[in-house]
């Protein structure tokens, strides 16, 4: 496992990242930290340029801040999610169930990373603790609630995060963990969501979409027609072949062109 030292660090400021206040929360949810977040001192962007797809333990005093974008609740995401601040967008591996109810879609997050692994999957930083040697993951579950504590702040702050409208021809691995949308978009089969979906654009390019077993809406029909899909965009082999997927948090993230 790699260590990294750095020496200087890109600071971003809260100002970068319009912030709002919380008028009214459920009742369900937990008290987060107050209004006045830990001042994030890198990008997830410039962070992940220094990882350059190596497995890395942090040994600095590093913290991000971005917005969670995913949600648990359909269970398409298990376990895990999604961060974006304006330069990118990065994977947590919680290793906790329900997270929707303890990191809920919108809300404002910091990450000291001091002591955690970070590495990459399907093109996506992700974050957690240092996996063994041996491992086929980049990193491993933080697993616990009292470790997520320590790494992991959520704020009384919320701002809904925009998916960004993209074209199929316009997808780069910059974009990879980041909220992605694309309309016009046909399946080339039929079938049901549960497992990759390949779909195509009026160009003749083609997107995976996946969709876990576990998911919800995992049985339900493919859609008819030209849609708009919206999540998570990852990249990776599918039945051998190279694609960008997206990987939509529950079934609203698919609506008709119509």
């Amino acid at each position: 496992m790699n260590k990294i030292h750095l020496s200087y660090l890109l600071v971003i400021t809260l100002a970068t990242i319009p912030l709002t206040l919380i008028c009214c929360k459920s009742f369900d949810e937990p008290a987060g930290e107050g209004n006045n977040p830990d001042a994030a001192n890198i990008s997830i962007a410039d962070l992940h340029s220094m990882v350059a797809g190596r497995r890395v333990v942090i040994n600095e005093d590093i913290t991000i801040g971005s917005y969670v974008t995913t949600s648990d609740e359909a269970s398409n995401f298990y376990r895990t999610f999604i961060i974006e601040d304006a330069s990118g967008g990065t994977e947590v591996m919680a290793g906790l169930y329900d997270l929707h109810n303890i990191y809920p879609k919108g809300y404002y997050l910091t990450v000291s990373l001091k002591g955690c692994a970070v590495g990459e999957n399907l093109g996506i930083m992700q974050i957690g603790m240092p996996a063994e040697d041996y491992s086929y993951y980049p990193t491993d579950y933080f697993s616990s609630r009292v470790v997520m504590d320590k790494h992991v702040k959520r704020y009384n702050l919320r701002r809904d995060i925009a998916p960004t409208p993209l074209s199929i021809k316009d997808l780069s691995m910059d974009y990879c963990g980041r909220l992605v949308n694309i309309a016009g978009l046909t399946p080339t089969q039929e079938g049901v969501w549960a497992g990759y979906a390949i779909f195509t654009d009026k160009n003749g390019q083609y997107i995976a979409v996946y969709t876990s077993e576990y998911a919800d809406y995992a049985q339900n029909s493919l859609p008819t027609g030209s849609v708009s899909i919206t999540g998570i965009l990852q990249y990776g082999k599918v039945d051998g072949e190279e694609y960008y997927i997206i990987k939509m948090r529950d079934e609203k993230d698919c609506s008709s062109n119509n």
